[in-house]
């Protein structure tokens, strides 16, 4: 068979599907009571809540500083990461006659992530969009994915229960060449276990539920509730009104949603909302951490092994 020249595109939704990846994607319907969402107990003992050093007076909520996200991939370190994987797929696929173009570079969100961690907490923000997303915020979507059934085949490999099977006189590798690459950049660095791999994010989901559940945030998300009432509007904690059905529906902020985001903003500012939840969260981190050290110094090393590898690879 002569080399393709077909252009594809290596989605993230299509590996996770090709290779039967856990913690792809998740969703779980919203609770009526704040940190409701994971009916899993977490791996941290939180019956007693850890001490909080100092709270910060915060209006804002970019460019947090988590003690978890040590041991989490940062925007820059996925980056480096996604070209390794795709200069390593793409040797493997020239190697079975096919052309594939790496994924759009990686612009990442942890800003976008901080600053809608709290619910709204900028003052402009709230008055354009409301609860809704900034959608100029993400970038345009990457095209969608259109493999042939033969690059399909060497890029993910046989799925289904298929047998192994060769493509131009040549054996596929294990999980196709997706799945070739992959180890390659992790095969350096010690083994966790695929169920282990997303574990920092794992903690850091748990420690932001639990935060909403200690008696220090709930004293401010009384005071936020009441100071919201004085406007005309009952939200019992912030998530409530971001989280409000009535909102959901509409493509865009109407004029109520505005509203309630500006008041939501300023009650947030007058009783020091963010500074205290920030402050209470990062305690939970800090113990989540140390309950946890072991585990995720695995996670540091295998990071910092495919990050070399990658580099290797000739990724920046």
């Amino acid at each position: 068979m002569s080399r393709s020249t077909t252009v594809r595109l290596l989605g993230a939704a299509l590996v996770c599907a090709a290779l039967g990846l856990t913690g792809c994607a998740s969703g779980s319907d919203s609770g009526d009571e704040p940190g409701s969402r994971s009916k899993e107990a977490p791996p941290v003992d939180f019956k007693n809540p850890p001490k909080v050093t100092a709270t910060p007076s915060m209006s804002g909520a970019r460019n947090l500083q988590l003690p978890l996200e040590a041991y989490a991939w940062t925007d820059a370190e996925e980056r480096t990461k996604r070209q390794g994987e795709d200069l390593l797929a793409a040797e493997c696929m020239r190697g079975f006659g096919f052309d594939l173009e790496p994924r759009p570079l990686y612009r990442g969100d942890k800003a976008l992530r901080d600053a809608h961690r709290y619910g709204v907490t900028d003052p402009a923000t709230a008055s354009r969009y409301g609860y809704h997303p900034d959608p100029t915020a993400r970038g345009a979507r990457p095209p969608k994915e259109n493999y042939s059934p033969a690059e399909s085949l060497v890029l993910f490999g046989p799925q289904d229960g298929q047998k192994a099977q060769e493509q131009n006189g040549k054996a596929i590798p294990k999980g196709g060449c997706w799945g070739k690459s992959l180890r390659g950049l992790a095969s350096a660095g010690p083994k966790v276990h695929p169920d282990k791999e997303e574990f920092a994010d794992q903690l850091a989901g748990f420690t932001y539920q639990e935060s909403q559940k200690d008696s220090r945030v709930k004293k401010v998300f009384a005071a936020w509730s009441a100071c919201m009432k004085e406007s005309g509007y009952s939200y019992a904690h912030p998530m409530a009104a971001v989280e409000d059905k009535r909102f959901a529906k509409a493509p865009n902020a109407t004029p109520g949603e505005l509203r309630v985001a500006e008041a939501d903003v300023a009650c947030k500012r007058k009783h020091n909302v963010i500074g205290t939840w920030y402050a209470v969260e990062v305690a939970y981190q800090n113990r989540a951490v140390e309950k946890n050290q072991q585990q995720l110094n695995t996670l540091k090393d295998r990071k910092a092994a495919i990050l070399k590898a990658a580099a290797a690879a000739g990724a920046r």
